[in-house]
């Protein structure tokens, strides 16, 4: 099933393109990179297929023409943990989370439920952060923002994750343990519409050690288009990385390969 289908789409913000006549499919439990130079336009990929930028040109969510959707129908479908974050920072941790709840609360104004006090203690604890549950998110590190934000997409409970650097400023510990709960998320099923659907994710990454531990498929992203679509493994043993980015990359990955193995 074609969860994601971007056909000749062009968006940016203003009057300035930034992404220009992309076409794009995403089916059914992909794991997916997105990679590119910076400036390229991956993040406007990701929030264009999240319905948070107008465009031009088609896209369907789940058969479902995108424009149609309500916004709360597109948040129990996708959900997007943005690179930089506008909340206030007045909420708790888990305060924080629980707004990842707030689409799938059936008791309005009553509160949250036992189900929903289960799930964000679950996530809170498997993003490493069910400890600061009390801190306020003004008071935390980069790597424990990080980690907050991260808890509050999966407490969502989409079966679409878009991802936007999911490691910035997490140390190795944290990057190798979210690398495992990514990989271990895309092998379960989440609930849209009544149906269980195979999760699936869609991240910027520019570690690409951190994206081959957990994608597939490599999507390259270079001057507002699609430059390169294919397996990732076969994306690591080819020249397009150097041609997406300008720069010798393989080798560069080889000599730090090297360093590590001496």
């Amino acid at each position: 099933m074609s969860l994601i289908e971007l056909k000749n789409v062009t968006a940016g913000y203003g009057k300035a393109p930034v992404l220009r006549d992309i076409s794009l499919t995403i089916e059914e439990g992909e794991s997916v990179m997105i990679g590119g130079p910076n400036g390229a336009g991956k993040t406007t990929l990701l929030r264009v297929i999240a319905s948070l930028l107008p465009y031009s040109g088609e896209i369907t969510l789940a058969g479902d023409d995108a424009s149609s959707l309500r916004r709360r129908d597109i948040a129990s479908l996708i959900a997007l943990m943005p690179q930089t974050q506008d909340m206030y920072f007045s909420y708790t941790v888990g305060q924080a989370v629980m707004l990842g709840r707030y689409v799938r609360m059936r008791r309005g104004l009553a509160g949250p439920s036992a189900e929903d006090k289960e799930i964000t203690d679950r996530v809170m604890n498997d993003c490493g952060v069910y400890e600061l549950k009390d801190r306020l998110l003004s008071e935390l590190s980069g790597g424990q923002l990080q980690r907050a934000l991260l808890a509050r997409t999966f407490a969502q409970q989409t079966p679409v994750v878009l991802l936007d650097e999911p490691g910035n400023n997490l140390d190795v510990r944290y990057r190798a343990e979210l690398t495992d709960y990514m990989a271990k998320w895309l092998e379960g099923t989440s609930e849209y519409n009544g149906k269980q659907i195979r999760n699936t994710l869609a991240g910027v990454f520019h570690d690409l050690g951190e994206a081959a531990g957990i994608c597939r498929r490599g999507v390259f992203v270079k001057d507002g288009q699609i430059v390169s679509d294919m397996a990732l493994k076969d994306a690591f043993n080819s020249k397009v990385l150097n041609e997406v980015y300008d720069f010798d990359v393989i080798s560069y990955k080889r000599a730090e390969s090297a360093y590590w193995n001496s």
